[in-house]
């Protein structure tokens, strides 16, 4: 757990365990990740799938337009000593959140090679990251896997099996592979393991999150053939798990 900020307020993540207790979603990571790189003092917060709703409908949160799944994890809960909790829900909410919390060590979300790494590596990572997507349920609690399958079989209009099936990761690393050459290219235009050289940043910790989401989910082949694609990535991937191994098990 990171240390040595200077906020007093309490700071907590709600993430949805494996069924061993562990971190396992792409979207858990990247946060971890960057409460880790700006110190922020944190703890882990369990919540199964099926008690998302239940859990956090009665705070201040905002649920969003999707009726299918109003409410996302990670949560964020920032606890003042003076005031009432505040909740953060969605990547941009939780980024601004923790840069109010700590300025220093910025994530760097809104600069220009920020915006153009998103454009460039969610296309990229889109047929591992489908891939990845049709067996998350193997790795649940068996109240989190048939709560997560149903959700999947209405948003997807199949099951996950189906899904999975469909979406083997051997066709997903050949389709993905010449984008990520490209990327690979594009990192090496500024010198540096990292997106913006010398400094990590969200958009470092999102290519490590989503690789980790593979792994978790039981791809580490795939992880290691993604990074064996191009140099850069590999550097990329190896100096950000040396500077941010992940405790999301308290």
């Amino acid at each position: 757990m990171a240390s040595n900020n200077s906020t007093s307020d309490e700071v907590q993540i709600f993430i949805i365990p494996s069924k061993d207790g562990a971190t396992w979603s792409h979207h858990e990571f990247r946060i971890l990740y960057s409460l880790q790189h700006k110190q922020i003092p944190y703890s882990v917060k369990h919540v199964e799938y099926p008690d998302i709703e239940s859990t956090f409908a009665p705070t201040t949160l905002e649920p969003k337009s999707d009726p299918l799944e109003p409410y996302e994890i990670p949560v964020l809960v920032v606890q003042p000593r003076s005031c009432d909790a505040r909740y953060y829900m969605g990547a941009l909410n939780i980024i601004q959140a923790l840069e109010e919390i700590q300025p220093e060590h910025p994530l760097l979300y809104d600069t220009p090679r920020s915006v153009e790494f998103r454009s460039r590596f969610g296309p990229a990572l889109a047929p591992v990251l489908q891939a990845v997507a049709g067996n998350v349920a193997g790795i649940l609690s068996e109240r989190s896997a048939a709560a997560f399958a149903e959700k999947r079989r209405k948003r997807w209009g199949k099951t996950v099996e189906q899904w999975a099936a469909e979406h083997p990761m051997s066709e997903a690393l050949v389709a993905a592979k010449p984008r990520l050459e490209e990327f690979g290219d594009w990192l090496e235009l500024v010198p540096g393991p990292f997106v913006h050289g010398d400094q990590p940043s969200y958009a470092d910790f999102t290519v490590v999150s989503v690789l980790e989401f593979a792994r978790a989910v039981g791809f580490a082949e795939a992880v290691e053939a993604v990074v064996g694609m191009h140099p850069s990535l590999k550097i990329l991937y190896q100096a950000v798990m040396a500077k941010q191994p992940v405790d999301g098990q308290n």
